[in-house]
């Protein structure tokens, strides 16, 4: 396991690599990435300027977020089951909440 110290250090210096196609500083990138455990991190240039970057290079939107499709394992558990899998059902059920709470 990458201790997170380690796993900053990497991600910085792989987003340093991006800097001058980003256009922000070493400075700007070591300021967003402290802040990657905080929402303010998805409000700076960095993100933003990462996902145009890939967005362009895609030439389409690419996804911001995904859940991991981890496969689920327990003894009380007889079909293969994901947390992919899981998040969309919990997400169904908040969702068949909210109509039956809705006039």
């Amino acid at each position: 396991m990458t201790p997170d110290g380690a796993l900053l250090g990497d991600t910085e210096s792989a987003v340093r690599g991006l800097g001058d196609r980003l256009n922000v500083s070493d400075r700007d990138i070591h300021s967003a990435l402290e802040e990657a455990k905080s929402a303010d991190f998805e409000r700076t240039p960095v993100y933003k300027r990462v996902f145009e970057l890939a967005e362009k290079a895609q030439k389409k939107p690419v996804p911001q977020a995904v859940v991991p499709k981890i496969k689920l394992q327990g003894p009380k558990l007889s079909r293969t089951l994901t947390t992919d899998w899981y998040a969309h059902r919990v997400d169904g059920r908040f969702q068949q909440c909210l109509k039956k709470r809705s006039p």
